[in-house]
């Protein structure tokens, strides 16, 4: 029997005792496995987003996009006359995805930083994958928190402003 020595494993943050079969394994450790999956999930799902956008034609009334896809026209808008938060978010992506800013604005303004955000997390998400980045420390180093933040802010304040133009207009 091999005896156990105090080593650690180049991208373990444990250090232990290590047997030398342990060390001589190729086998990536599970936590960078998992990481790993969870960039290759968000990669696939921003991608997915973005190619989606680019197939679709913006409905030139500013929401609708969406139903080219098959689904059904927004329930809330139906029932209420006033868009949800949401109405226009696809719309909003088909237009970014051509470039078209000023028309993914009107459609919905909280689309265009949301539509970069999504984006820009696939490089980012690229790279996570390749080189084995942990997710959360990443995520911390990027102060993601902050983005998650703004984001939410942005979409409280443009569904608060479109609503207040339908009741002034």
């Amino acid at each position: 029997m091999v005896p156990a020595r105090l080593t650690s494993h180049p991208r373990s943050r444990q250090i232990g005792p290590v047997s030398t079969s342990q060390t001589l394994s190729l086998a990536p450790p599970r936590p960078l496995l998992r990481s790993r999956v969870a960039w290759g999930v968000f990669f696939s799902i921003a991608s997915a987003v973005v190619v989606t956008a680019a197939m679709l034609t913006p409905n030139p009334l500013g929401h609708g996009t969406h139903t080219q896809l098959g689904l059904p026209p927004c329930g809330f808008l139906s029932f209420t006359g006033v868009p949800c938060p949401g109405c226009g978010l696809t719309t909003s992506f088909a237009h970014m995805v051509r470039f078209e800013v000023v028309g993914a604005a009107r459609a919905n303004p909280f689309g265009v930083p949301l539509f970069l955000v999504t984006f820009f997390s696939i490089p980012i998400s690229a790279l996570g994958l390749v080189r084995g980045w942990g997710v959360l420390d990443t995520l911390d180093r990027m102060r993601f928190e902050r983005v998650a933040v703004m984001l939410s802010l942005c979409a409280i304040v443009s569904w608060g402003v479109r609503v207040a133009a339908l009741a002034l207009g």
